[in-house]
């Protein structure tokens, strides 16, 4: 039925759930448990898990800030999550879905339902494929991942919600196009072009802004550097996808 088996992650601080799970799950993953956040991370890093899930409650770290803590982790920034717990209040669904999880399962879940969630989660975030990859760059994770939804039938996309990570991605990555938000901390997205601009071999990588706020100051900030288009948010499939498709038929172009 699967094609090979899953690397799961689970974070939780309940023994009992963890080797319950462990059980559940040994016909499609090789399973990694972690009891409690700080460990969870730890074990994430070294393996990087197709599919974490996590528990909301436990302490030190509950699983909104492992969350939060997981998203700053280059190894773990496009692992999908997976929010499996005993809270079913609306403050906890919404959080969650604003911090951007995969799927929200209620503990006590059945067998049945939670491999076809894992499935269903893993078969829309496969991984790296042969797809042109496109690097989305926003500080709004629940935006980053519309983007990805948009995007993720086509290309390759990798998410990342903070600048810093972005230039430590491109330290040892290539993409064939990037989507640069203008407004982020840190670095706003001139800056952030400017840095990545100093490196010969990331000179030439298409970019395209996209972004609730373009101004005259913007647009003039962004000239020089020569971005494929400029995109307000909410952005329309049909204009994304065209701006793609011109940004990367032109770079194919002028590498033959």
């Amino acid at each position: 039925m699967y094609t090979r088996k899953l690397n799961i992650l689970v974070i939780d601080d309940d023994l009992e759930t963890l080797e319950t799970l462990k059980l559940q799950l040994s016909d499609i993953a090789f399973v990694t448990t972690a009891t409690g956040g700080r460990q969870g991370l730890q074990c994430a890093r070294e393996q990087k898990p197709d599919i974490i899930l996590l528990d909301i409650e436990m302490p030190v770290y509950d699983g909104f800030r492992t969350l939060e803590l997981l998203r700053n982790v280059e190894e773990c920034i496009n692992v999908p999550v997976i929010m499996l717990t005993g809270k079913s209040d609306k403050y906890s669904v919404i959080n969650s879905i604003t911090m951007g999880i995969d799927g929200y399962l209620i503990k006590p879940v059945s067998k049945k339902d939670l491999v076809d969630k894992i499935m269903e989660v893993y078969r829309k975030n496969p991984g790296q494929d042969e797809r042109r990859t496109i690097l989305a760059i926003d500080d709004d994770m629940v935006y980053l991942k519309q983007l990805h939804s948009l995007l993720c039938d086509e290309y390759n996309v990798i998410m990342i919600n903070s600048t810093k990570l972005a230039l430590e991605y491109l330290t040892n990555h290539s993409p064939d196009l990037i989507l640069l938000d203008y407004q982020m901390p840190l670095y706003n997205g001139v800056t952030l072009i400017n840095i990545i601009h100093q490196n010969a071999n990331r000179k030439n990588i298409p970019f395209i802004i996209l972004s609730g706020s373009l101004d005259q100051k913007a647009v003039q900030d962004f000239y020089p550097h020569s971005p494929v288009a400029y995109l307000a948010k909410p952005i329309n499939k049909a204009a994304l996808m065209e701006k793609i498709e011109l940004a990367l038929y032109q770079n194919y172009d002028e590498g033959d």
